[in-house]
């Protein structure tokens, strides 16, 4: 199956663990050195005075990506958060857990 990342952030994504909708995907964590995609970015609610923190969704906890939806299965509480930069350069992040990129 190919997708392109223009199909991909048009898709809502569903928690299937609790049935909540988390949002449309709004990155792609790729690996340089082995060249394959390690997860989705789902923005986080927004808060208050507080630094905006983004959601890692590891590729291996995609359960089905379908016509509509892409299906996940995650404990928010327990996954890891991508926090922006407030700098110069709004593209760049940093994952917050070095646990998927080295």
């Amino acid at each position: 199956m190919e997708i392109s990342y223009n199909e991909l952030r048009q898709k809502e994504i569903v928690n299937v663990l609790c049935g909540k909708r988390m949002g449309k995907l709004s990155d792609l964590i790729f690996s340089t050195n082995s060249k394959k995609v390690l997860g989705i970015v789902v923005p986080s609610q927004h808060k208050l005075f507080r630094q905006r923190e983004d959601i890692f969704i590891p590729w291996d906890n995609i359960n089905k990506i379908g016509d509509d939806v892409i299906l996940v299965s995650i404990n928010v509480d327990s996954c890891t958060a991508i926090v922006k930069s407030s700098g110069k350069d709004t593209n760049q992040c940093s994952i917050a857990s070095d646990d998927y990129i080295g």
